[in-house]
């Protein structure tokens, strides 16, 4: 075996580098150049050098934020045609794609059609069974190194090399969660196949190293950045490394791996890892165009020759293996500066530090000791870890029997969706709300505690008593302010129901809030002055009126104002005036009513049957995507995959789309996407501009927003519900914007 290592350094600003020291000392300085732009749109196949099916379904795009190995080892591979006739056990991770539309199968009419990779399959021993794992939807793609690019998922091309003075690499993530923890692996191969290679220049030097990335350098491939896929530690890489002789459209490159390589496939199951990557990588002599391309086995245009690591498994243990212990430290508090000046060094001194050394560099998995727990969950955790008896919330009894059934209702509904409720451990405890005292209304007040605490902790008074560990200690919260008047209530009311549409139900009320009203201090009232005679004539009489009748705001929107486009205008020379717009007669008048423009907005996101409702909701990298909540089950249903953030969901009257507004290309551009995710179509593209805030005609084929195209000013805009027919709907002086199309 030989053994190999990687390094990436900082990117430096003219040309970055790679260097590989690969066997017996000898060094290989590979440079790249950067220059040269990608040409692309984020969706479908994307090829660098710009052939592409423009005609391809919008495939989602997915976000992750992955995870920062070790020593690498070797193994070695043989390069041979692709087989015909072997057969595999195969067990598919990901479903094979349409073959490729004729544009482009045209480009690969020389090269060999293989109709899948097929590895020998070895005769397993008694109890052993073979697997094949291949990537699956959203588990392989290619980055390149220009500013602002994004990750390629789903492409039907691995791409790696350079082009134009632009480095590419690619990566697939494998599932080893069918591999069972503890199982030797007996046997292993993996094999890529060539599906791409009009860049390949005939005389370029060129190296490509294929390697083993763990799990816990980087988790996932959605949501990593260029540098994120590149800089991630290796713990394997295969040699000997590939060179342009080994490279051919319809080619299989195939490796065994050795010992060492399935013992580290092994470690990686039993320390818990559920996937690891493979990152390839290349590299050229003097900035040559190296680009060559590998079957993803997605996309439009794959051969269905995918990567294929096929793993020969010896029989599960018994007895499964415990996963290891996490470590971890624990740390005090920094303690508080004593006054401002050292406040004031301390900062110097960090700067000085991230100047001349570096940032420093956090400490993993360390936690910092809470004195007394902040919240009922954490006394839960706490109960737990210290092996006492579960500190349970007590189920209060229904106040009445429609109470009692809807629980009992809603129960069931979990049961069936998401499986039974955790039963109640047998010994528990019920939590106690301990609350402290009430915040100081000033800093004079809270100073003066604290000298107080102070001077009776000095002067040897008795401590208080312990508390238990089932107390929690209370969060002061204020109370809502009392609406001044009717009016106020009603419009309160009316958004809050619009939230609850638009976003769906708040979140409940942590149980250990206790929400007060803070006591008004009192002021005095002055004494008058009166003075000793006053004339007749010195009295002016107090004009009497009649108070203004109280206007009863109605539950649903009256018809006058239906089939109306409602906008916030500065048309009045106020800011964000509210108008009406009526689609016919494109006559626009102001609205008086305050309530009108919430009422409208209610229902934009709710779908037509009024059992969903599309809402915005972080997923689990913090990006903001489009999800769907059902309002009788009360569970959501992520139907975005995109790399940003996405907002202002409108459901169709028709019921068969949700339009949004996305910042995945960049700038804010509108989409469609169908209720079950299954499409997404991009409606409007700019180079800067925006577009936002979209809202559908009751009939469903138009669709309003906003836009500063062409005159740099926010202006309504019209367009059907495919995206064509665009046009200004203001054409004005002014600013217009965030329409509502009411039904």
């Amino acid at each position: 075996m030989v053994e190999a290592s990687v390094s990436s350094s900082r990117r430096p600003s003219g040309r970055r580098a790679m260097s590989w020291a690969v066997g017996a000392g000898a060094v290989i300085a590979l440079v790249f150049a950067v220059t040269g732009l990608l040409i692309f749109d984020g969706f479908g196949d994307s090829a660098p050098w710009g052939n592409r099916d423009a005609s391809m379904t919008v495939a989602p795009l997915i976000t992750a934020t992955p995870r920062p190995s070790m020593t690498m080892m070797a193994s070695g591979p043989t390069v041979v045609d692709a087989p015909a006739g072997l057969v595999t056990t195969e067990v598919a991770t990901g479903a094979a794609n349409a073959a490729a539309p004729a544009a482009q199968t045209e480009l690969l009419a020389d090269a060999p059609q293989p109709a899948s990779i097929k590895l020998p399959t070895p005769t397993p021993e008694p109890g052993a069974a073979v697997l094949a794992l291949r990537p699956r939807t959203d588990d392989a793609g290619w980055w390149h190194d220009a500013e602002g690019a994004r990750l390629q998922l789903n492409d039907s091309y691995l791409y790696a090399g350079q082009l134009k003075g632009e480095s590419y690499i690619a990566a697939i993530r494998f599932d080893l969660q069918k591999v069972p923890r503890g199982a030797p692996i007996l046997a292993a191969d993996f094999a890529l196949t060539g599906l791409r290679g009009d860049q390949l220049q005939p005389d370029a030097q060129g190296i490509w190293l294929v390697q083993f990335v763990a799990e816990k350098e980087l988790a996932s491939l959605t949501g990593a950045s260029f540098m994120m896929a590149y800089s991630a530690p290796a713990s394997i890489t295969l040699l000997p490394q590939l060179t342009r002789g080994d490279l051919a459209v319809g080619k299989v490159n195939s490796w065994q791996l050795d010992a060492s390589t399935r013992a580290w496939l092994e470690k990686q199951r039993l320390d818990g890892a559920n996937s690891f990557i493979v990152r390839v990588v290349g590299s050229s002599e003097n900035g040559a165009d190296t680009l060559f391309g590998w079957d993803s086995g997605l996309g439009a245009t794959t051969q269905e020759t995918g990567p294929l690591l096929q793993l020969t498994l010896g029989p599960e243990p018994t007895a499964t293996p415990p996963l290891p212990t996490k470590q971890f430290i624990v740390a005090t508090f920094t303690s508080v500066p004593e006054n401002a000046l050292t406040a004031v060094a301390m900062q110097q001194t960090a700067t000085a530090v991230a100047l001349t050394t570096g940032t420093y560099t956090p400490a993993p998995d360390v936690y910092t000791p809470t004195p007394f727990p902040q919240n009922l969950a954490t006394v839960q955790a706490a109960a737990a870890m210290q092996g006492l008896p579960a500190v349970v919330l007590e189920t209060p009894v229904p106040l009445n029997e429609a109470t009692a059934v809807a629980i009992a209702e809603y129960a069931t509904a979990v049961a069936l969706t998401t499986g039974t409720f955790t039963p109640v451990p047998t010994a528990y405890v019920t939590p106690f709300l301990v609350i402290p005292s009430p915040p100081a209304d000033n800093l004079q007040t809270q100073v003066a505690r604290y000298a107080a605490a102070t001077e009776q902790a000095a002067s040897g008074a008795p401590t208080s008593t312990p508390m238990p560990y089932n107390a929690v200690i209370a969060e002061y919260v204020l109370a809502t302010v009392t609406p001044a008047n009717i009016a106020t209530a009603a419009a309160l009311a009316v958004e809050a129901t619009a939230n609850v549409a638009l976003n769906g139900p708040p979140t409940p009320t942590p149980w250990e809030w206790y929400v007060y009203t803070p006591t008004p201090i009192p002021q005095p009232t002055p004494t008058p002055t009166l003075p000793v005679l006053i004339l007749a004539s010195d009295f002016t009489p107090t004009a009497t009126t009649t108070p203004a009748p109280t206007e009863i705001v109605p539950d649903v929107l009256p018809p006058e104002f239906r089939n109306k486009i409602f906008f916030k205008t500065t048309r009045a020379g106020n800011e964000a005036d509210v108008f009406l717009l009526d689609p016919v007669t494109e006559e626009a008048g102001k609205i008086t009513r305050s309530w009108v423009f919430p009422m409208a907005a209610r229902d934009l996101a709710v779908s037509p049957d009024g059992k969903q409702v599309a809402i915005v909701k972080a997923d689990d990298e913090g990006v903001l995507q489009i999800f769907v909540r059902s309002l009788e089950y009360e569970t959501d249903t992520k139907i975005t995959n995109l790399q940003l953030d996405s907002y202002d969901p409108a459901w169709s009257p028709t019921g068969e789309w949700i339009a949004f507004t996305s910042t995945h290309t960049g700038n804010d551009e509108i989409y469609r996407v169908a209720p079950d995710g299954s499409i997404i179509q991009q409606l409007t593209s700019n180079t800067w501009e925006w577009d936002k805030h979209p809202t559908w005609s009751p009939d469903g084929s138009q669709i309003v927003f906003f836009s500063n195209r062409e005159t740099g000013r926010r202006q309504l805009w019209i367009m059907a519900a495919d995206g064509s027919g665009q046009r200004n709907l203001s054409s004005n002086a002014f600013e217009d914007w965030d329409p509502i199309w009411t039904r």
